[in-house]
């Protein structure tokens, strides 16, 4: 069986990719692995200070509250993407990716000896660039294997 690594961060273009894989590519040799890329958003670590850390306690349990929020974002996103396997009868599974997202889905991708990337055009991610975002741009040049692009298009009846 062939493994075949989707890409996802929870946003609508992740999920329109992970549909686009369903209804033009998958084949019932293929072994789903749906990747979350979660970032933590809570917490912007760009900016003049990135890398100072001065916490005061108060500052402490500010953090850790958003933190908590965000795992339960991402707890809820992996639920999520595990209807999505079951919705459409997908053998495979669910997988939370640590670290630099573009890094992490390439070293996963290997790991696991996959055949195919899929990943959408654009996601959560606070960096655009013109026509790819920057970690499909990252895994588009960076990738061991062929990788699936889908570009997502916004209806006209959606707010930006």
């Amino acid at each position: 069986m062939k493994n075949v690594l989707i890409a996802m961060d929870g946003s609508k273009q992740s999920v329109f990719a992970f549909n686009q894989y369903v209804k033009t590519l998958h084949q019932a040799d293929k072994y789903v692995i749906a990747a979350l890329c979660a970032e933590y958003t809570g917490v912007d670590s760009g900016g003049e200070s990135a890398g100072v850390l001065s916490i005061t306690q108060a500052g402490f349990d500010v953090i850790e509250g958003l933190l908590q929020e965000d795992e339960k974002r991402i707890l809820s996103t992996l639920n999520d993407i595990e209807s999505l396997l079951i919705e459409n009868q997908l053998e495979g599974e669910v997988i939370r990716l640590e670290g630099i997202p573009g890094i992490a889905i390439i070293s996963k991708a290997r790991e696991v000896n996959a055949s195919m990337i899929v990943i959408g055009s654009r996601g959560f991610g606070r960096i655009r660039r013109t026509l790819m975002g920057s970690v499909s741009n990252f895994v588009v040049h960076h990738s061991p294997v062929p990788v699936a692009l889908c570009k997502y298009e916004k209806r006209a009846t959606e707010v930006p």
